[in-house]
Protein backbone atom coordinates (compact mmCIF):
# COMPACT_ATOMS: atom_id res chain seq x y z
CA UNK A 1 0.00 0.00 0.00
CA UNK A 2 1.35 3.39 -1.01
CA UNK A 3 0.14 6.67 0.37
CA UNK A 4 -0.67 9.28 -2.25
CA UNK A 5 1.29 12.51 -2.36
CA UNK A 6 -1.63 14.39 -0.87
CA UNK A 7 -2.14 12.37 2.32
CA UNK A 8 -5.41 14.11 3.10
CA UNK A 9 -8.09 15.17 0.68
CA UNK A 10 -10.03 18.33 1.36
CA UNK A 11 -13.42 17.75 2.84
CA UNK A 12 -16.31 18.11 0.45
CA UNK A 13 -17.93 21.52 0.17
CA UNK A 14 -21.29 19.74 -0.03
CA UNK A 15 -20.56 18.11 3.33
CA UNK A 16 -18.79 20.86 5.30
CA UNK A 17 -18.84 18.97 8.58
CA UNK A 18 -17.24 15.80 7.24
CA UNK A 19 -13.67 15.19 8.44
CA UNK A 20 -10.72 15.10 6.12
CA UNK A 21 -10.40 11.66 4.64
CA UNK A 22 -7.01 9.94 4.35
CA UNK A 23 -6.48 8.81 0.77
CA UNK A 24 -4.74 5.50 0.30
CA UNK A 25 -3.77 4.47 -3.20
CA UNK A 26 -4.11 0.70 -3.54
CA UNK A 27 -4.17 0.71 -7.34
CA UNK A 28 -1.10 -0.61 -9.10
CA UNK A 29 -0.05 1.30 -12.18
CA UNK A 30 -1.49 -1.25 -14.62
CA UNK A 31 -4.97 -0.95 -13.10
CA UNK A 32 -5.14 2.82 -13.54
CA UNK A 33 -5.86 2.31 -17.23
CA UNK A 34 -9.05 0.35 -16.59
CA UNK A 35 -11.44 3.35 -16.51
CA UNK A 36 -9.79 4.76 -19.63
CA UNK A 37 -10.23 1.40 -21.37
CA UNK A 38 -13.88 1.36 -20.31
CA UNK A 39 -14.37 4.77 -21.92
CA UNK A 40 -12.63 3.58 -25.08
CA UNK A 41 -14.87 0.50 -25.10
CA UNK A 42 -17.98 2.71 -25.00
CA UNK A 43 -16.61 4.83 -27.85
CA UNK A 44 -15.79 1.69 -29.85
CA UNK A 45 -19.30 0.32 -29.27
CA UNK A 46 -20.83 3.57 -30.55
CA UNK A 47 -18.59 3.53 -33.64
CA UNK A 48 -19.36 -0.13 -34.40
CA UNK A 49 -23.10 0.46 -34.01
CA UNK A 50 -22.89 3.54 -36.25
CA UNK A 51 -21.08 1.54 -38.92
CA UNK A 52 -23.82 -1.12 -38.86
CA UNK A 53 -26.68 1.20 -38.00
CA UNK A 54 -28.95 0.50 -40.97
CA UNK A 55 -28.94 -3.24 -40.35
CA UNK A 56 -29.39 -2.87 -36.59
CA UNK A 57 -32.34 -0.52 -37.05
CA UNK A 58 -34.20 -3.29 -38.83
CA UNK A 59 -33.93 -5.41 -35.70
CA UNK A 60 -34.12 -2.73 -33.02
CA UNK A 61 -36.26 0.22 -34.03
CA UNK A 62 -35.49 3.81 -33.12
CA UNK A 63 -36.85 4.63 -29.70
CA UNK A 64 -39.92 6.82 -29.34
CA UNK A 65 -42.16 7.56 -26.38
CA UNK A 66 -45.00 5.73 -28.11
CA UNK A 67 -42.80 2.64 -28.52
CA UNK A 68 -41.40 2.72 -25.01
CA UNK A 69 -39.58 -0.64 -25.17
CA UNK A 70 -36.39 -0.99 -23.16
CA UNK A 71 -34.48 -2.65 -26.01
CA UNK A 72 -35.19 0.19 -28.44
CA UNK A 73 -34.27 2.68 -25.71
CA UNK A 74 -30.88 1.04 -25.13
CA UNK A 75 -30.21 0.59 -28.85
CA UNK A 76 -31.05 4.22 -29.64
CA UNK A 77 -28.44 5.33 -27.09
CA UNK A 78 -25.84 4.07 -29.60
CA UNK A 79 -27.52 5.34 -32.79
CA UNK A 80 -26.42 8.68 -34.27
CA UNK A 81 -27.78 10.94 -36.98
CA UNK A 82 -24.47 11.55 -38.74
CA UNK A 83 -20.72 11.43 -38.22
CA UNK A 84 -20.69 14.94 -36.71
CA UNK A 85 -23.29 13.91 -34.14
CA UNK A 86 -21.19 10.88 -33.22
CA UNK A 87 -17.95 12.89 -33.07
CA UNK A 88 -19.27 15.56 -30.71
CA UNK A 89 -20.85 13.01 -28.37
CA UNK A 90 -17.74 10.85 -28.16
CA UNK A 91 -15.47 13.87 -27.71
CA UNK A 92 -17.61 15.03 -24.79
CA UNK A 93 -17.60 11.53 -23.31
CA UNK A 94 -13.81 11.27 -23.41
CA UNK A 95 -13.20 14.82 -22.17
CA UNK A 96 -15.48 14.71 -19.13
CA UNK A 97 -15.20 10.98 -18.56
CA UNK A 98 -11.44 11.33 -18.18
CA UNK A 99 -11.92 14.08 -15.59
CA UNK A 100 -14.40 11.99 -13.60
CA UNK A 101 -13.08 8.43 -13.85
CA UNK A 102 -9.36 8.68 -14.68
CA UNK A 103 -8.06 11.89 -13.08
CA UNK A 104 -9.27 11.01 -9.60
CA UNK A 105 -7.73 9.83 -6.36
CA UNK A 106 -10.62 7.46 -5.62
CA UNK A 107 -10.26 3.82 -6.62
CA UNK A 108 -14.06 3.40 -6.57
CA UNK A 109 -14.48 6.06 -9.25
CA UNK A 110 -11.80 4.27 -11.29
CA UNK A 111 -13.89 1.11 -11.45
CA UNK A 112 -14.96 0.17 -15.01
CA UNK A 113 -18.26 -0.99 -13.52
CA UNK A 114 -18.93 2.54 -12.24
CA UNK A 115 -18.11 3.96 -15.69
CA UNK A 116 -20.63 1.68 -17.41
CA UNK A 117 -23.21 2.06 -14.64
CA UNK A 118 -23.19 5.84 -14.79
CA UNK A 119 -23.18 5.97 -18.59
CA UNK A 120 -26.05 3.52 -19.13
CA UNK A 121 -28.11 4.72 -16.15
CA UNK A 122 -27.88 8.35 -17.23
CA UNK A 123 -28.95 7.42 -20.75
CA UNK A 124 -31.97 5.49 -19.49
CA UNK A 125 -32.88 8.25 -17.02
CA UNK A 126 -32.64 10.87 -19.76
CA UNK A 127 -35.06 8.92 -21.97
CA UNK A 128 -37.34 8.18 -19.01
CA UNK A 129 -37.44 11.87 -18.15
CA UNK A 130 -38.74 12.62 -21.65
CA UNK A 131 -41.52 10.08 -21.06
CA UNK A 132 -42.40 11.86 -17.81
CA UNK A 133 -42.57 15.22 -19.60
CA UNK A 134 -44.87 13.72 -22.23
CA UNK A 135 -47.25 12.70 -19.42
CA UNK A 136 -47.11 16.29 -18.16
CA UNK A 137 -48.08 17.59 -21.61
CA UNK A 138 -50.93 15.08 -21.86
CA UNK A 139 -52.17 16.11 -18.42
CA UNK A 140 -52.22 19.76 -19.51
CA UNK A 141 -54.13 18.82 -22.65
CA UNK A 142 -56.75 16.80 -20.75
CA UNK A 143 -57.12 19.70 -18.31
CA UNK A 144 -57.84 22.05 -21.22
CA UNK A 145 -60.48 19.67 -22.56
CA UNK A 146 -62.16 19.49 -19.14
CA UNK A 147 -62.15 23.27 -18.76
CA UNK A 148 -63.81 23.80 -22.13
CA UNK A 149 -66.41 21.12 -21.43
CA UNK A 150 -67.16 22.64 -18.04
CA UNK A 151 -67.61 26.08 -19.65
CA UNK A 152 -70.55 24.83 -21.74
CA UNK A 153 -72.09 22.55 -19.11
CA UNK A 154 -75.73 23.26 -18.32
CA UNK A 155 -76.63 22.63 -14.69
CA UNK A 156 -80.40 22.64 -15.13
CA UNK A 157 -82.15 19.31 -14.80
CA UNK A 158 -83.88 19.76 -18.14
CA UNK A 159 -80.53 19.84 -19.93
CA UNK A 160 -79.66 16.48 -18.47
CA UNK A 161 -83.02 15.04 -19.38
CA UNK A 162 -82.72 16.19 -22.99
CA UNK A 163 -79.08 15.13 -23.33
CA UNK A 164 -77.93 18.63 -24.17
CA UNK A 165 -74.74 18.31 -22.12
CA UNK A 166 -73.55 15.37 -24.18
CA UNK A 167 -74.01 17.43 -27.33
CA UNK A 168 -72.36 20.53 -25.87
CA UNK A 169 -69.41 18.51 -24.52
CA UNK A 170 -68.85 16.92 -27.93
CA UNK A 171 -68.97 20.35 -29.55
CA UNK A 172 -66.49 21.67 -26.95
CA UNK A 173 -64.09 18.82 -27.68
CA UNK A 174 -64.29 19.45 -31.43
CA UNK A 175 -63.71 23.18 -30.90
CA UNK A 176 -60.70 22.50 -28.64
CA UNK A 177 -59.07 20.13 -31.12
CA UNK A 178 -59.63 22.52 -34.02
CA UNK A 179 -58.67 25.76 -32.26
CA UNK A 180 -55.58 24.19 -30.65
CA UNK A 181 -54.66 21.94 -33.55
CA UNK A 182 -51.08 23.24 -33.43
CA UNK A 183 -50.71 21.92 -29.87
CA UNK A 184 -52.21 18.58 -30.89
CA UNK A 185 -49.67 18.29 -33.71
CA UNK A 186 -46.78 19.30 -31.43
CA UNK A 187 -47.82 16.75 -28.79
CA UNK A 188 -48.17 14.04 -31.44
CA UNK A 189 -44.71 14.87 -32.80
CA UNK A 190 -43.21 14.82 -29.29
CA UNK A 191 -44.62 11.35 -28.61
CA UNK A 192 -43.89 9.69 -31.95
CA UNK A 193 -40.59 11.32 -32.95
CA UNK A 194 -37.61 8.97 -32.98
CA UNK A 195 -34.85 9.76 -30.50
CA UNK A 196 -31.27 8.71 -31.16
CA UNK A 197 -27.84 9.49 -29.79
CA UNK A 198 -25.77 9.14 -26.65
CA UNK A 199 -26.34 12.76 -25.62
CA UNK A 200 -28.41 11.88 -22.54
CA UNK A 201 -25.67 9.55 -21.29
CA UNK A 202 -22.94 12.09 -22.10
CA UNK A 203 -24.81 14.77 -20.19
CA UNK A 204 -24.94 12.33 -17.29
CA UNK A 205 -21.13 12.29 -17.34
CA UNK A 206 -21.17 16.11 -17.43
CA UNK A 207 -23.47 16.06 -14.40
CA UNK A 208 -20.97 13.79 -12.66
CA UNK A 209 -18.20 16.24 -13.51
CA UNK A 210 -20.21 19.12 -12.02
CA UNK A 211 -20.94 17.22 -8.82
CA UNK A 212 -17.49 15.79 -8.22
CA UNK A 213 -15.72 19.08 -8.96
CA UNK A 214 -17.58 20.83 -6.13
CA UNK A 215 -18.59 18.04 -3.77
CA UNK A 216 -15.61 15.70 -3.84
CA UNK A 217 -12.10 16.18 -2.55
CA UNK A 218 -11.05 13.31 -4.82
CA UNK A 219 -11.43 15.19 -8.13
CA UNK A 220 -9.92 18.30 -9.65
CA UNK A 221 -12.10 21.45 -9.62
CA UNK A 222 -13.49 23.00 -12.78
CA UNK A 223 -11.22 25.42 -14.58
CA UNK A 224 -12.47 28.78 -15.90
CA UNK A 225 -12.96 27.51 -19.45
CA UNK A 226 -15.05 24.57 -18.24
CA UNK A 227 -17.16 26.84 -16.04
CA UNK A 228 -17.87 29.24 -18.91
CA UNK A 229 -18.74 26.43 -21.32
CA UNK A 230 -20.94 24.51 -18.90
CA UNK A 231 -22.84 27.56 -17.64
CA UNK A 232 -23.69 28.77 -21.15
CA UNK A 233 -24.47 25.26 -22.38
CA UNK A 234 -26.75 24.35 -19.47
CA UNK A 235 -28.53 27.72 -19.69
CA UNK A 236 -29.19 27.05 -23.38
CA UNK A 237 -30.50 23.55 -22.66
CA UNK A 238 -32.92 24.85 -20.01
CA UNK A 239 -34.18 27.62 -22.30
CA UNK A 240 -34.90 25.06 -25.03
CA UNK A 241 -36.77 22.62 -22.73
CA UNK A 242 -40.40 23.79 -22.50
CA UNK A 243 -42.56 22.63 -19.62
CA UNK A 244 -45.79 24.16 -20.95
CA UNK A 245 -47.73 22.62 -23.81
CA UNK A 246 -48.19 26.05 -25.40
CA UNK A 247 -44.40 26.51 -25.52
CA UNK A 248 -43.95 23.11 -27.15
CA UNK A 249 -45.44 24.44 -30.39
CA UNK A 250 -42.82 27.16 -30.75
CA UNK A 251 -40.12 24.67 -29.82
CA UNK A 252 -41.23 22.32 -32.61
CA UNK A 253 -41.45 25.12 -35.19
CA UNK A 254 -38.21 26.90 -34.34
CA UNK A 255 -36.31 24.08 -32.69
CA UNK A 256 -32.99 22.71 -33.82
CA UNK A 257 -34.02 19.06 -33.88
CA UNK A 258 -32.15 18.36 -30.62
CA UNK A 259 -33.82 16.63 -27.67
CA UNK A 260 -32.89 19.19 -25.03
CA UNK A 261 -35.28 17.64 -22.51
CA UNK A 262 -33.30 14.41 -22.60
CA UNK A 263 -30.11 16.41 -22.03
CA UNK A 264 -31.53 18.06 -18.91
CA UNK A 265 -32.71 14.80 -17.36
CA UNK A 266 -29.44 13.09 -18.25
CA UNK A 267 -27.57 15.91 -16.52
CA UNK A 268 -29.74 15.73 -13.39
CA UNK A 269 -29.46 11.95 -13.20
CA UNK A 270 -25.68 12.23 -13.47
CA UNK A 271 -25.63 14.59 -10.49
CA UNK A 272 -27.85 12.33 -8.39
CA UNK A 273 -26.03 9.13 -9.30
CA UNK A 274 -22.70 10.79 -8.53
CA UNK A 275 -23.95 11.80 -5.10
CA UNK A 276 -24.68 8.16 -4.33
CA UNK A 277 -21.35 6.94 -5.71
CA UNK A 278 -19.45 9.61 -3.80
CA UNK A 279 -21.22 8.67 -0.56
CA UNK A 280 -20.09 5.06 -1.03
CA UNK A 281 -16.55 6.22 -1.86
CA UNK A 282 -16.39 8.29 1.33
CA UNK A 283 -17.66 5.38 3.42
CA UNK A 284 -15.17 2.93 1.92
CA UNK A 285 -12.29 5.34 2.49
CA UNK A 286 -13.20 5.89 6.14
CA UNK A 287 -13.22 2.13 6.70
CA UNK A 288 -9.64 1.72 5.43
Amino acid sequence: IQLSRAPYAQSSSCFPHSPRIPQINTYPHTMKNKPRLALYAIVAANIIVYANQDELMRRFEIYSIYDGSMMSMLASMFYHGDILHLTFNMAGLLKYGTKVFVDTRSHLWKSPFVVLLLYLSAGVCGASGVVGVSYLYESQWRSRLRENRYAVTCNYWLCEQMGLNAVSHTAANIYTYLYHSDEVAALWHFKFAGRIGASGAVYGIIGARLYTSYCSGLHDPLDNVEILFLVTNIAHEISQSPVQLSSLVENCLRGDGVDHTCHIFGLLSGVLLSAGIQAIANRKTRNI
